[in-house]
C-alpha cells in the first residue's frame, strides 16, 4: 500500500508539472498573439491595459479548463486499471 501511495505522489508531481508548463506555454503564446493584435488595433487602450483585458477574457475561455485533462485523463485512466486488476 505504502508503494501505491508513493507511486500517486510522483506521478501526481510529474502531471503538476506538466500542467504547470502548458498552462505557461499556452498563457505566453496568447499574450503574443494579443501584443500582435494591439499592434493591428486602433489603440484606442494602452497596451497594458488590452492585454489585461485579454488575459482576463482568456481565464474565462475554455483551454484553460481543457489543460485541466492533464490532472483528470491518466488518473482516471490509473483508477480504472486498478479497479480491473483488483476485480478481475
Amino acid at each position: 500500500m505504502i508503494v501505491w501511495l508513493r507511486n500517486i505522489i510522483i506521478i501526481i508531481l510529474v502531471l503538476t508539472l506538466i500542467y504547470a508548463a502548458l498552462s505557461f506555454k499556452a498563457r505566453r503564446q496568447f499574450k503574443d498573439k494579443l501584443t500582435g493584435d494591439y499592434e493591428a488595433s486602433d489603440k484606442s487602450d494602452s497596451q497594458e491595459v488590452f492585454i489585461a483585458k485579454g488575459l482576463n477574457h482568456y481565464q474565462r475561455s475554455y483551454r484553460p479548463r481543457l489543460i485541466l485533462t492533464v490532472y483528470l485523463i491518466p488518473l482516471a485512466v490509473i483508477s480504472l486499471l486498478i479497479y480491473l486488476a483488483n476485480h478481475t
